[in-house]
Order: structure tokens, then C-alpha cells, then sequence
């Protein structure tokens, strides 16, 4: 390791102090591996160790983000090391290992130039952080020396900024090189200003009193002569997080901007400016399911999660754990376990170093450590006989029994008890022996067997029979420590819940017995019957193996592809793919990709002389699809899984390569006949470095029990629309169905039944990829506090915050980013007008805002006396403004009336689908 990976990491932040104010910047130091790219997107100065990553991510290139660059040593590790002549060395550090650098060279300043410098430009960087600048002190004494190596190093930097004109730069230090730098300097940063790390002692200590005033004065100097930034970077342990909060702080009195952080530079630390982590280890063990996808901590644990705005990272308790300091990158660690006693020794003692490092862990069915081995006292576990009399509650939380009474007979599952408890959720007597099998504790929570999920019919399992024991969003929060934060939320969009239609290509050749119909393929129904009369965002996928010349239906392939374009060239039909094969099992297909069955049935439509392939299934048959089927101008947008909806990461990956967004799976069916929120799924899953987006809700083939009826059982997913919005809005609404619905007259009532009552609902119309993409940038969004001030950023696909009671709407005259809200029930709704949003609250804000349309923002501007917007949607447009007294609304500088007020709000109808410079002006 070099010396700043010891000494410097975190974010760095704006700060003001002493009559002297920063600008509004920030920047962020990161070593460690799996880079934080989103988080670090918040930070004006983002510098990272660009050895743990290929490149700056394609998405973030319009972001300058700097690459660490030791100029005065080199380590044996880097990749230049073995062109470094001897003549170039000036000596060892002893401390660190490394190779000392005679910069002033020319033939080595042209070997960093091309070898260093030029190779992180082409990977995106644009600009550099300069470590070790002044290590040539350690073996140049002189002073005529001393003053070469300087003109050296100045002019590598200068010849930096001449081949790379955009090039910027922060320095560690070398505040004596700034008077020949002709290149862009933006910061100069050191370390230890108040606190500082001793890697001999391996302890932290205080910084001298003389040294501090030193460098402060340094600091000013360079600020007012150069118009650079300070930064500080001191240390304290991960463990010490309101220690380190409250010496940033300290340090920001002196208008320095501070990171606090750890030796090692893998976390991410404490600023004036703090990232709140949205994501959570997720870890499984004991699913003996088929695939790893069906483990109960994918199928239950993901949705009380990624409603709580969190994002899942999954492992698999046998996998490596991720290195390096999880404090400040997770939000915490849920180990979900089916079995009990799987956890290694390994395993146990990464955990021991999380719970030190105070990151909240959840242990879910099993206990994650031996709770009577060595670990299981340092998560205060002590074990208890078991009862030899009927156990009784003597404490029950109120969030106990959620879905279902606690049984009669209490079962004390692991007869444990536990010394760290903070607030006990279930403790049970008998006799002299106490038990607690769910509890919050000092170091996160716990519930174990049998009071997590159990059947409503003793030792019977089957869907729609598991009952929630206790509220999962309740023991998530309490457990994980969750702070009040804003929730990314991906089921509304400026205060109205999404809605879009999507079709599974099944039956596109089969014909229909419906009325007037008979005889043809039902396709010809769903597009006469449906598509025509509902001009809903429809995403309507086909299968290449059903309806091409080579597929199994060469016969009417003629008539199908026919009746295809008529459908694709519907201006709200966008078009996917269902596959070519339509694989009904994923994992088996791609395992065995000549046989037909295996051992879960048959694999795949049984097309002649296939090897089934991801690239043939999802690339190839959305090139057929482009090439034969799209009018010009359209391209296929999505892959819609197939069969069990279980796609490999290969099949992921061959989607996202070839510009696929991707969707289906799980099986989100909550009905009142079965109203219980274990029916209610995430929305998606993460496998490896690839993402599936689940389907909202499920279609008419598990409404109809797998199509052996009723045939009129769609008419159930408006139960599920309407539970999945009350008493939270966890879904959109999508209407999702296959094309064999439009077979039937009974099924085709239904879906026509359902599309009634969505007409009747208040929506916003999106398309699936849509939908989609708003996913993928939950995943992404990153967000940080500064005080009373929230800074929000994403790529600008999801617009929508949802706000606990506990915080303040913003002050939109204080604002950036924010177009307005919405309150009232299922949720507090934030409007965001793009990409990035920055606000303070405000107890009772007056200044007027958008409270709700079913369109897009596509400009938005908050100006003196009043706004200017433009909204595009796909049917016409409603929406509604707030604290509008004495304004007037005009287009085209025409004034619009309010269709109708409500209280303060009004009101706004249009037959167009778009308006363009909407103008609000208001006289107060």
C-alpha cells in the first residue's frame, strides 16, 4: 500500500467558518474496491484509485472524476513499474516499500505522459489527484536539489495540462510547486489536521497544536493567492461515527472542508456532507429450492427492503463477503437463513468485525453465528433449556401477530435468550426460564422460527397460505437503524400512480372462439378488441419460434407476422421480445442446450435443430423482430422473460448488450381472498454485475389457475391493484396478460373489465421500459444530508420521493431540482423536475408548485414571481397547481383556467398530450 491509501479516503465537503465562506462544492476520496460510482456523483471532486475499476463508467463520463497518481514514488504493483529505468530512482521508502522518482527527468516525465496519464484519459478520467509530491525530501537534502525536482514535477503537471487541456487537478500538499503550475488546480489537500492516524503505533492521536496552525496558514495562503480549495482528511475508527461527525464540524469552523475517515480509505466516511447508504447485504443459506432465486430472503426479504428505499446486494453464505469497511457503504447486513447452524467459522468471524465496525446486522430464521459458541456472546445469545412447561407471551410488540394471532401454543423455536437486547418484541416464560426469539438489540435485531412467516394451516405450505407474523417494515426499520430519509419510489410519478400495459407473446397462433372471431388467431382479437380501443402504453412482446417462417407455424406465419406489424405500428405499442424458444426453465435450458426435457419438464418450445443460446433467444430474436416486423423508426425495446421467469445472468447480460431492457418474474398476486403482503414481491433482483426487473403484478395465468379457469379470474388483479395501493402504494399498476387472453369470451370480458376500471382510476400512463428504467435508477440513486439540506441524484429516470411525516416539505424558493408534492394518502410524494434536486424544509411552505399531473416534467424552471414548465405525456393532460392565489396561468400567452379547484389546489385539463412553456405568473 502507498502512503495516502493510509492516509487519505471519503468525501470531502463545503464548508464555512471565520468570515469565510467555501463555495458550494464538495469532494470525495475512495480507495477501496467495488468504486460507490453513484454515490460518488454527489461530490464536485470525486478521486478514486482507478487500479480497482476498468474505467469511469460509461453513464458518469459527463462527470469529471479524478484518478489517484503518485508522482514522486512508484510501488512494484503498478503496471509502468518495469519501465522504470535505474537511473530514474532516487531511493527506497522504507516505510512503504516503494521506488523514489527523479521527476527531474524528461525522459521519465514522457513515460508518466504516455504510459500513466494518457491510458486514464482514454478511461474517462479528466482529472488527477497528485499524491507524494514532496518525497523527493526523503533523499534530496540539498536545497539547489530540492528546487529541480519542484521545476520537475512542475513541469510533468504543466505538460499534463497542455496535451490535456480539460485536465484538472488536486494536489496532496505541494502548496511550494503552485507558483510555476500553468494547469488547472482545483484543490490542495492534507492530512491530520486535528486528528491523525500513527501506522507504527496503529493508533489515532491528536495533531500538535503548532502543526495545526502551520497548515492552516498554509491553507489560507493558497486560498487567497490561488483561489484553490482546502481540504482536510483526519481519522477516527468506523465505529466512532458521531466522533467523527462532530470533529468535521470542528474542522469546518476554519472554512477547511473536512473528511473524517479510516486508515485504510475503504469506507465511505463523515462530512459536513453525509451519504445516507441505501444499500444492504442480503445473505441466504438453506434454500434447498431448484434455484437460488426461490430462497425465502429473495422471496420475502426483498420487498420490505427496497420499499424502505434500500438496495439489495445478494450472497449466498458460502460466497466471499465483501472486504474492507462496510460502515458508511452499507446500511447494514440481513442474513436470512432456512437452515439452522450453516454458518462457517470464517463467515462468523467477518461478521464479529462488522458488528465491531457498528454495521446493523438482522439475523432472519436462524441465528447467523453458533449462539453457544465463542461468537454468540459477543451478540449476547445465552442459551436456555428447553421448557418443560406451555411457554407464555409475557411481552408482545405491537407490530407481533401483524397477519396472523400468535398461536395458542408458543413454540419458543431457539431456546435462546439475549443480555443486548434494546426493545424485546416477543419474550416468552416458562416457568424460571425466559426466551427471546424476536428482538431489536445494540448491534441491529433478530426474529427467528416460528415467528417470521408461518402457513395458516398447521405443517401445509402453499402460496397464499404464509401469514407475515410481524410487520416486516417495522422490524426492517427498527432493526436496520434506519434513518428518516427521502425513499426513492418507483410506483409514482409527480404525485399519480404509474399505469401501463404489457403482453407476453403466448397464443399469438392459436385460434379464438370468441364471437365473430372464430377460427382466427386470438392475436387478431387482442389487436381489434383491445389494443385499438384502449390506447394504453402497451408493451406487446412476441415469440420468433411462433410466428417466423422457420418457427413451428410456417403455415401461418404469413397471416401472424401480418397481424404483428398492424400491431407494432400502433403509435402506443412498443415493441419486445418474448425469446425465440420461449425456454420454460432458464437455468436447465441453458445447461443442456440440445434436449428438449430435463428434469423439471420440458425446457422449451420444441423447435428443429435448436442448441438453445442466450444470444439467439434474446439478441436474435429482436433482430428478426426489427428486421421483419417494426415499421421505421421503431426498434424492440425489451426482452419479456419467458417460463418460469428465471433468466441467467448470461441472458441478462446478452439483454443489456444489446441496449434490451429487460422484465417479469416473481409473483406478486395478494388478493382479499389471500390478503397478505408475503404475496406482495420486490422489484427486482440483482444477479452478479446484471439486474432483473420484476413484472409489477402477475397475469391471467395464475388468475386462472394456470388456464384450467375460471376464465373470467383476471378480473381479480383489480383486488390486487387495490391492495397493493392501500394502505401503502408498493406497485404501479400494470395490466399484464398474454396474448391467448383474447382466446376466450370470458377471459376477454375480464381483461376488457379491467381496462374499464383502470380508465376510471387516476393514473400516469408510461410505458413498460418506462417502468424499467425508473428500476434501474432506484439502484442508482444516491443520496446525501448537509445539515437541514438534502442532495438527491440519479440519471433523471425516477422522479419521485417519498417523504416520512417526520420531514418537512421543501421550501421551493430555497430549492433546486424540486417541481412540487403531494399529500395525502397512500404516501407524502416529492416531485423531481430532472436528474438532481437539492432542498431544505420548510414547516409551511408558500411558494406555488406543481401538485400533481399524469405527464412528464420535461423543463421546469422556479422563477421571482412564479414557474415556467413544459409537460408531454400519452393521453390528455391533468394536473394541478398550488399556492396559485393572485397567479394566472397562460400558454402561448393565452390564460388557461382552472377546470375546477380544490381547496387550495387548481386544477388543469387539456386534450393534448404536451403544452410547452406553461408560464405561471404571480403578483405577490
Amino acid at each position: 500500500m502507498y502512503r495516502l491509501m493510509m492516509l487519505l479516503g471519503g468525501l470531502l465537503l463545503v464548508l464555512s467558518g471565520r468570515g469565510w465562506t467555501a463555495p458550494d462544492a464538495a469532494a470525495a476520496f475512495y480507495y477501496g474496491e467495488s468504486i460507490p460510482w453513484s454515490e460518488l456523483t454527489l461530490y464536485d471532486y470525486p478521486v478514486v484509485e482507478p487500479g480497482q475499476a476498468d474505467g469511469v463508467p460509461s453513464r458518469l463520463r459527463d462527470q469529471t472524476f479524478y484518478a489517484y497518481v503518485s508522482l514522486g514514488e512508484v510501488l512494484a504493483s503498478r503496471p509502468y513499474f518495469s519501465l522504470i529505468q535505474p537511473e530514474w530512482k532516487l531511493g527506497v521508502n522504507a516505510n512503504w516499500g516503494s521506488i523514489l522518482l527523479d521527476q527531474s527527468s524528461p525522459e521519465l516525465r514522457e513515460l508518466f505522459l504516455e504510459q500513466v496519464f494518457a491510458p486514464l484519459w482514454k478511461q474517462g478520467y479528466r482529472g488527477f489527484f497528485l499524491d507524494t509530491l514532496d518525497s523527493y525530501q526523503l533523499a534530496v537534502t540539498d536545497e539547489a536539489g530540492r528546487q529541480v525536482q519542484r521545476e520537475g514535477l512542475a513541469a510533468l503537471i504543466n505538460a499534463v495540462g497542455t496535451r490535456f487541456p480539460e485536465a484538472r487537478f488536486i494536489f496532496n500538499r505541494g502548496f511550494e510547486l503552485m507558483p510555476m503550475i500553468s494547469a488547472q488546480v482545483d484543490a490542495i489537500a492534507a492530512e491530520s489536521l486535528y486528528q491523525s492516524w500513527q501506522p507504527d503505533k496503529q493508533a489515532y492521536q491528536a495533531v500538535p497544536e503548532a502543526d495545526r496552525v502551520w497548515l492552516l496558514e498554509a491553507f489560507r495562503k493558497s486560498r487567497e493567492d490561488y483561489g484553490v480549495e482546502s481540504i482536510a482528511i483526519d481519522y477516527a475508527a468506523p465505529s466512532q461515527r458521531d466522533e467523527a461527525r462532530a470533529l468535521a464540524a470542528n474542522i469546518a469552523t476554519h472554512g477547511v472542508i473536512p473528511w473524517i475517515t479510516n486508515p485504510a480509505i475503504d469506507s465511505i466516511g463523515v462530512g459536513v456532507r453525509e451519504i445516507l447508504p441505501r444499500r444492504v447485504l442480503v445473505v441466504h443459506g438453506g434454500n434447498e429450492e431448484r434455484v437460488w432465486e426461490l430462497a425465502d430472503a429473495v422471496r420475502y426479504g426483498l420487498m420490505p427492503l427496497q420499499f424502505q428505499g434500500l438496495v439489495p446486494e445478494i450472497k449466498e453464505i458460502d460466497e466471499p463477503m465483501p472486504t474492507g469497511q462496510l460502515r458508511g457503504r452499507y446500511a447494514g447486513i440481513v442474513i436470512w437463513l432456512e437452515k439452522d447452524g450453516i454458518a462457517s467459522p470464517d463467515f462468523e468471524d467477518w461478521l464479529v468485525t462488522q458488528r465491531t465496525a457498528g454495521v446493523p446486522i438482522v439475523m432472519v430464521g436462524y441465528p447467523a453465528v453458533d449462539p453457544l459458541g465463542p461468537n454468540g456472546g459477543i451478540f449476547g445469545f445465552q442459551g436456555r433449556n428447553n421448557p418443560r412447561e406451555l411457554p407464555k407471551a409475557i411481552s408482545q410488540h405491537e407490530a407481533m401477530g401483524f397477519e396472523a394471532p400468535l398461536p395458542a401454543y408458543m413454540p419458543v423455536g431457539e431456546p435462546l435468550y439475549n443480555t443486548q437486547v434494546t426493545t424485546p418484541w416477543l419474550e416468552l416464560v416458562s416457568g424460571a426460564q425466559h426466551y427471546m426469539p424476536v428482538a431489536m438489540t445494540e448491534w441491529g435485531g433478530y426474529a427467528f422460527n416460528p415467528y417470521v412467516i408461518r402457513s395458516t394451516l398447521p405443517a401445509v405450505q402453499g402460496q397464499g397460505l404464509e401469514r407475515w407474523m410481524l410487520n416486516p417494515l417495522t422490524f426492517m426499520r427498527d432493526a436496520l437503524k434506519l434513518p428518516d430519509m427521502p425513499i426513492p419510489d418507483v410506483t409514482t410519478e409527480n404525485g399519480k400512480r404509474l399505469f401501463f400495459a404489457h403482453v407476453d407473446g403466448d397464443g399469438f397462433p392459436s385460434l379464438a372462439e370468441v364471437k365473430g372471431y372464430q377460427g382466427q388467431p386470438d392475436a387478431l382479437v387482442m389487436l381489434e378488441e383491445v389494443l385499438k380501443k384502449y390506447r394504453v402504453p402497451t408493451t406487446v412482446s412476441i415469440i420468433e419460434g411462433e410466428t417466423s417462417p422457420q418457427g413451428l407455424y410456417p403455415k401461418m406465419s404469413a397471416q401472424l407476422e401480418h397481424i404483428a406489424r398492424q400491431i407494432f405500428a400502433l403509435e402506443h405499442v412498443e415493441a419486445a421480445t418474448h425469446t425465440y424458444s420461449h425456454p420454460f426453465f432458464w437455468y436447465d435450458s441453458q445447461e443442456n442446450p440440445t434436449s428438449l426435457y430435463g428434469e423439471e419438464g420440458q425446457l422449451r418450445l420444441p423447435i428443429p435443430q435448436y442448441a438453445m443460446s442466450p444470444e439467439r433467444e434474446v439478441a436474435g430474436s429482436a433482430a428478426y423482430i426489427d428486421n421483419r416486423l417494426l415499421p421505421p423508426g421503431k426498434k424492440t425495446r425489451m426482452v419479456l422473460w419467458s417460463g418460469d421467469t428465471i433468466p441467467t445472468p448470461e441472458a441478462l447480460k446478452v439483454a443489456r448488450e444489446n441496449g434490451l431492457l429487460n422484465m417479469n418474474g416473481s409473483d406478486t398476486v395478494i388478493t382479499r381472498s389471500a390478503p397478505t403482503w408475503t404475496l406482495i414481491k420486490g422489484i427486482g433482483v440483482p444477479k452478479g454485475d446484471e439486474y432483473q426487473v420484476y413484472a409489477p403484478n402477475q397475469n391471467e395465468n395464475i388468475y386462472t389457475h394456470e388456464w384450467t379457469g375460471p376464465f373470467y379470474g383476471f378480473n381479480r388483479v383489480i383486488e390486487t391493484f387495490e391492495l397493493t395501493e392501500t394502505p401503502h402504494r408498493f406497485k404501479p399498476v400494470d395490466i399484464y396478460y398474454h396474448t391467448y387472453i383474447a382466446s376466450k369470451n370470458a377471459s376477454l370480458a375480464s381483461l376488457i373489465n379491467v381496462y374499464e376500471w383502470a380508465q376510471k382510476q387516476d393514473l400516469h400512463p408510461v410505458f413498460a421500459s418506462d417502468y424499467a428504467r425508473k428500476v434501474l435508477d432506484f439502484n442508482d440513486m444516491a443520496i446525501a444530508r448537509e445539515g437541514d439540506r438534502w442532495i438527491v441524484k440519479g440519471s433523471g429516470e425516477l422522479r419521485t420521493l417519498r417523504l416520512p411525516s417526520s420531514l418537512p416539505f421543501p421550501d421551493l424558493n430555497r430549492s433546486e431540482g424540486v417541481a412540487g408534492y403531494r399529500e395525502d394518502k397512500p404516501g407524502r410524494y416529492l416531485h423531481l423536475a430532472g436528474d438532481k434536486a437539492i432542498w431544505q424544509g420548510e414547516e409551511n411552505p408558500g411558494a406555488p408548485y406543481l401538485q400533481q399531473a399524469n405527464a412528464r416534467l420535461t423543463s421546469f424552471q422556479q422563477l421571482p414571481d412564479g414557474l415556467r414548465f413544459s409537460l408531454q405525456g400519452y393521453e390528455g393532460l391533468s394536473f394541478a397547481l398550488a399556492n396559485v392565489s393572485g397567479c394566472q396561468l397562460r400558454h402561448n400567452g393565452k390564460i388557461l383556467s382552472p377546470s375546477r379547484r380544490s381547496g387550495g389546489v387548481y386544477h388543469y385539463r387539456s386534450a393534448r398530450h404536451g403544452l410547452e412553456e406553461l408560464r405561471l405568473q404571480c403578483s405577490h
